[in-house]
């Protein structure tokens, strides 16, 4: 909140997008700063940080507020669902039961962006700072099993964009998201004769992390 951070090199992609966020996006003037003098702590600093409790925050908003709910308000683009930071808390909204909804500029726009949805992968998201990248997708013990689930949360049969998508597209991208699960599972049974200690470790983090609308 003191700053916006370094700005990436002139010319480039990530120069453009830090830019645009230093803007107001109606009316296009320079975001004010925050001139207080509190110390601001960043992913460096693990304990002091705020920013990467955000499971700590929503279990407790779960438990002590009645009605909790995430609203995923979606910009005209998608770009949110290549935010590491938002695609996280999605997933973990879903993997707490909390109710979800979601907010789209217009299904025109989810007809432009349908074929980035339907190939999602969480190690092409994006972070302002490289570090938050990193330590998001040091807490997924499964990257393969974390995009199936990221899957069915946006075109599952309760999904959120599940009455944005016709159903025959919905069960084709289903079914992928199935068949995935279905090769995880011989590939840990083919190597439980070799490894069974490894094996049995991956049976319980991959069944913890499974998605409970493929049920």
């Amino acid at each position: 909140c003191g700053s916006f951070g370094p700005a990436p090199p002139e010319g480039t992609p990530e120069r453009a997008e830090w830019d645009a966020k230093r803007l107001d996006s109606v009316s296009g003037a320079e975001l004010p700063l925050c001139n207080c003098c509190e110390p601001k702590h960043f992913n460096d600093d693990v304990h002091e940080c705020e920013l990467n409790k955000f499971d700590v925050m929503m279990g407790h908003l779960t438990r002590n507020m009645d009605g909790f709910t995430q609203v995923v308000a979606v910009d005209e683009r998608f770009d949110l669902f290549s935010r590491a930071w938002c695609v996280a808390e999605m997933v973990e909204a879903d993997r707490s039961g909390i109710q979800q909804t979601i907010q789209i500029h217009s299904i025109d726009a989810v007809d432009r962006n349908y074929a980035n949805l339907a190939t999602l992968d969480v190690l092409n998201c994006r972070a302002s700072r490289e570090e938050d990248k990193h330590f998001i997708l040091q807490r997924i013990q499964d990257v393969e099993a974390f995009n199936s689930n990221l899957q069915c949360l946006i075109f599952g049969e309760e999904g959120l964009l599940k009455d944005c998508v016709d159903a025959v597209e919905l069960s084709r991208i289903f079914g992928k998201v199935v068949r995935r699960a279905l090769t995880r599972s011989v590939d840990i049974v083919v190597r439980s004769a070799t490894h069974p200690v490894i094996a049995l470790d991956e049976m319980f983090t991959r069944g913890a992390a499974s998605h409970p609308r493929m049920s």
